[in-house]
């Protein structure tokens, strides 16, 4: 499952060490297409597997959007859009990285928008200057009408004239697959314009991390309420100041952020963004790209790899991102029995190791199924609808995730490790004032842990790493045993 995060100094970082302890990302989970892509990649740009796996793992899930599931549950559908977030350092290769592996999306985007503006455009423009003359003329004949039932008639035609002026409109704004930096207001009327599908991709997104922080919020507080609502396709409703509210009933975003590293820790210290739930749907790592110097033997990426990464990308946008209806595929018994057991792995570490960020871990699961479609859409295209998801499929699900769960508890330790220190310095104020012995109802009752379970687990561990020492006692008026702890001699 997740290993310890060996090799982590006191600020989250990588130690001096800690470079023979980061295992790269596991390519070898990805479909052959995704994976010689990515190795070509990052042969050519001489920047990390990692880096490049997370683009072309990211530029997956954007390709199908919503357009494929998977049955997860009895009653339950699990989409693959991913909210994928690598950090490298500039002029570390993460742009040039980024754009090898979002070219056939992009050209795909700019292809459809050429057709629209030559195919489209003038046809809804058309009817909307005809729809308005039309308006103009009813509203002035019914002005002069001399009857009711005259106005009642032209009242009739005017609605139905008002009402396709407002489809006709709606036609008119340009598709799109794809947005950058980008208020949470405008987001939300791109995903009604689109099908409520989007893909946020950013080889620098400095903005948007700004934005998640709330830099157009006028409550001073973070702005991520859309971006949760997308990520599980929940009913979302935006109101905008001086115009209709946008309704969206299932949005769909993927997204594909590179940053720098100190971006990806100001989010995870946002307490609130962790709270609120974004900061543990976020699949992040340091990639720990390096600058590198220019070679004048460098080669480039083979035509045989860039062409079948292209045609794999454009199947999957024209069958499922384009799909009027999303694509339900089953997993076989065996995937489902895989998919079961490590979430039930992930529950037993919850209950122990894992509590102080059982946040984190609660979506660990969730994650291994959205890769899973991903990995299964990108082995079988655009007949991946027709497939059921094969156990190995799962597992190398599984695999990616635990290995970004692995990412996610290193950047989290230096945090944890101040958190669980101040906690233990808490329990032992407590005890200097109780000398005789504290139990865990006192730990409780100090609000040094939210509940009994959690404050008998501290104290637990406390003896176990000989700060404490334990002992059975039972009042003297009888009852239960407990456990009262004082502090260990040295």
């Amino acid at each position: 499952m997740v290993e310890s995060c060996a090799g982590i100094g006191p600020d989250g970082h990588p130690g001096a060490d800690a470079a023979e302890d980061m295992k790269p990302f596991p390519l070898e989970h990805l479909p052959l297409v995704a994976a010689d892509m990515a190795m070509a990649i990052a042969r050519t740009e001489r920047t990390p597997e990692t880096l490049a796996g997370c683009c072309v793992l990211g530029i997956l899930s954007a390709s199908i959007g919503a357009g494929l599931q998977v049955k997860s549950g009895p009653d339950r559908v699990t989409r693959g859009n991913l909210y994928l977030m690598a950090s490298a350092e500039s002029g570390s290769g993460k742009s040039e990285t980024f754009r090898h592996a979002a070219r056939p999306f992009h050209e795909f985007e700019r292809n459809m928008v050429k057709r629209w503006l030559t195919d489209t455009a003038p046809k809804v423009e058309t009817d909307v200057a005809i729809l308005e003359s039309c308006i103009k003329q009813l509203t002035g004949t019914a002005g002069k009408a001399k009857d009711a039932i005259e106005r009642a008639s032209l009242r009739d035609e005017l609605e139905k004239a008002k009402a396709d002026l407002v489809v006709a409109k709606a036609l008119c704004q340009t598709p799109a697959l794809c947005c950058e930096d980008i208020t949470t207001e405008r987001l939300a009327v791109m995903l009604g314009h689109n099908q409520e599908q989007l893909a946020s991709l950013s080889p620098d997104a400095g903005s948007i991390v700004n934005n998640l922080l709330g830099r157009y919020s006028k409550l001073d507080r973070t702005d991520e309420g859309i971006y949760l609502k997308a990520f599980s396709g929940d009913y979302c409703r935006v109101d905008r100041q001086g115009r209709d509210p946008v309704l969206l009933q299932r949005p769909c975003l993927a997204a594909l952020w590179l940053t720098q590293p100190d971006k990806v820790d100001t989010l995870l210290a946002e307490r609130s963004l962790t709270d609120g739930g974004l900061i543990p749907r976020l699949l992040v790592c340091h990639t720990r790209a390096q600058p590198r110097p220019i070679l004048d033997d460098a080669e480039g990426i083979p035509a045989a790899t860039a062409s079948a990464w292209a045609m794999l990308i454009g199947k999957l946008i024209h069958t499922f991102r384009m799909a009027p209806e999303p694509f339900t595929i089953e997993p076989t018994p065996e995937a489902r029995q895989v998919m079961k057991e490590h979430h039930n792995r992930i529950v037993t570490q919850r209950l122990a190791e894992l509590r102080d960020v059982t946040t984190y871990a609660a979506r660990w699961n969730e994650q291994a199924w959205r890769i899973a479609v991903c990995l299964h859409a990108g082995l079988h295209g655009a007949e991946a609808g027709d497939q059921m998801l094969l156990a190995d499929t799962a597992e190398s699900g599984i695999a990616l995730a635990d290995w970004f769960a692995n990412e996610q508890l290193q950047i989290l330790a230096g945090g944890r490790t101040a958190a669980r220190r101040a906690k233990l310095d808490e329990v032992l104020a407590l005890l200097a004032d109780t000398p005789s012995g504290i139990r865990a109802s006192d730990v409780y009752r100090a609000r040094i842990e939210a509940g009994a379970d959690e404050a008998h687990a501290l104290l637990t561990r406390m003896e176990a790493e000989g700060e404490l020492a334990g002992h059975e006692s039972k009042p003297e008026t009888g009852g239960h045993v407990t456990r009262t702890y004082t502090k260990a001699r040295k």
